[in-house]
């Protein structure tokens, strides 16, 4: 799980951001009582902003097909460690609740470090239908961390998603949504020499055909070629690239840092 450092112009300049300051997704305190009860967790169930506050992020939505069934992704702040660190570890838990019970879920450990901290999660309702009875939902993790200084290419805001089994919820597949790499010269000119680079932003389509059952899943990457030549910044062209993701009766496999689209001086 990382975060693209947008520390140096090149960096701010080559990405272009996810547009999602205004999908305000709110949970309830019944949904969030409902997953810490499932979870185990006690304590005081506000944000950890507050003095003792538990949630360190939260976002939950209804399910388009089933409007009594709330989705939500919480991550709890079980040590108290405070918002603003990156060396700790929250407990996520991912969840469908139904008239104030959760009916399926999944529990994990986020581990936090220099490229990895709790910052936002939002539901994906897209119409993932993956076979008639089977429709999977997404869960977006945009990290905190401050990254590395000075990266050759990076990842962010990072994709899950996730079918009901039973009473469990299953991951599926995985995929970071923005990428960014160096194609020549360096980032960490701080502005001086020549240097060029690509960003990517990342949609994802169920295909008509299948494998094990389920429908296959493309990933285009919508890219964007920049360039700094004498001191100026200037876009350079735009492409894309597409790969597709076949369901070995598993997974589609899950990759946060993916690089099918990077040019070949970059590979």
């Amino acid at each position: 799980m990382r975060r693209m450092v947008q520390f140096i112009a090149l960096l701010a300049l080559a990405i272009a951001p996810l547009a999602h300051a205004d999908d305000a997704q709110p949970c309830d305190d019944g949904t969030i009582a409902a997953v810490a009860r499932w979870a185990g967790i006690k304590g005081k169930l506000v944000s950890w902003d507050e003095q003792g506050g538990l949630i360190a992020a939260a976002a939950c939505k209804a399910m388009p097909n089933a409007p009594g069934t709330m989705i939500a992704a919480i991550a709890f702040d079980t040590n108290h460690e405070g918002p603003g660190g990156d060396s700790g570890s929250k407990v996520q838990v991912i969840a469908l609740v139904e008239a104030g019970k959760v009916v399926a879920a999944d529990r994990s450990v986020i581990e936090e470090d220099a490229l990895t901290a709790v910052g936002s999660y939002r539901i994906d309702t897209a119409p993932y239908q993956l076979s008639p009875n089977v429709r999977a939902f997404g869960v977006v993790f945009t990290s905190s961390a401050r990254g590395a200084s000075c990266p050759d290419a990076n990842a962010e805001n990072e994709l899950t998603l996730w079918i009901r089994d039973g009473d469990r919820l299953r991951a599926v597949m995985g995929t970071n949504l923005d990428g960014w790499t160096r194609v020549e010269g360096t980032a960490c000119s701080a502005g001086t020499g020549d240097a060029r680079s690509e960003s990517a932003h990342m949609t994802i389509a169920v295909e008509k055909t299948s494998s094990h059952g389920l429908a296959d899943l493309s990933i285009t990457a919508h890219i964007t070629q920049t360039q700094r030549k004498n001191n100026e910044y200037s876009d350079t062209g735009k492409r894309t690239a597409r790969t597709v993701l076949k369901y070995d009766g598993k997974s589609y496999g899950i990759d946060m840092f993916r690089n099918f689209w990077y040019p070949d001086s970059a590979r």
